[in-house]
């Protein structure tokens, strides 16, 4: 299975700033999905 082609949605990266998390309005939250055996 390739994923040559894929692009991202458009957004945010959440990061954190003086020790607070800063979420934007549009964040990007990554998903992986696995087949739970590891």
């Amino acid at each position: 299975m390739s994923y040559e082609n894929l692009t991202p949605p458009a957004g945010d990266k959440v990061s954190i700033e003086n020790g607070e998390l800063v979420v934007p309005d549009q964040p990007v939250i990554p998903f992986i999905e696995g087949d739970g055996t590891g």
